[in-house]
């Protein structure tokens, strides 16, 4: 028995490894080139875009009546302005009052209680300082009222704090005996609080 080769046909690899090799990266290339064209393209219309749609924040309205034109469009001629400030409102200084130091034992059933309070008050006027401190004895008694009708328990929480500084500040405003209307204090605050 004899045996037959088939010839097969001769591959062309030698040939077209060339073409390849060159067409390859070159398609890479254009296809990288494409992908940042696209994204130069994109950004430049966003950013258009954008420019287009920004008002500026005084402006209320744009154009005329009957007049179609966008809101910043060029050539829109704006019609309300909001005038701006003429000069800044100056702001009173605050007045403070110090006061001394407070102690005073606070209602507990179980044991005694001290509390140690430093009170500032804050008022409006010069007329509330002067009284105030003309009856300091008076707006001492008064706080110390209001100090002693505490309880430990309310004192320690921050909502009992603020009720303590209510009841201060409605203390210390009601009228002085000859005096038939009172000074105005506008905040109590506290500079130090120990409850032992």
């Amino acid at each position: 028995m004899a045996t037959t080769k088939i010839p097969s046909a001769p591959r062309a690899a030698s040939s077209s490894g060339g073409i390849g090799r060159l067409l390859r990266p070159l398609l890479m290339l254009l296809a990288l080139l494409a992908v940042a064209a696209a994204s130069v393209a994109a950004t430049w219309f966003f950013m258009n875009w954008q420019a287009g749609r920004e008002l500026s924040p005084v402006q209320i309205g744009v154009g005329g009546p009957g007049q179609a034109q966008a809101a910043g469009a060029p050539g829109a001629q704006p019609t309300t302005f909001v005038p701006p400030p003429t000069a800044p409102v100056q702001v009173p200084a605050p007045i403070f009052i110090p006061l001394e130091p407070f102690t005073a034992t606070v209602e507990d059933p179980e044991s005694e209680r001290i509390v140690r309070v430093g009170i500032t008050l804050r008022v409006s006027d010069e007329q509330s300082r002067t009284r105030i401190e003309k009856y300091l004895p008076e707006v001492r008694s008064r706080v110390l009222m209001v100090l002693s009708a505490q309880t430990p328990q309310t004192v320690r929480t921050p909502q009992g704090k603020a009720d303590m500084a209510k009841a201060i500040m409605a203390a210390v405003n009601k009228p002085f005996s000859p005096i038939p209307d009172g000074q105005y204090v506008s905040d109590v605050l506290f500079t130090e609080f120990v409850v032992q």
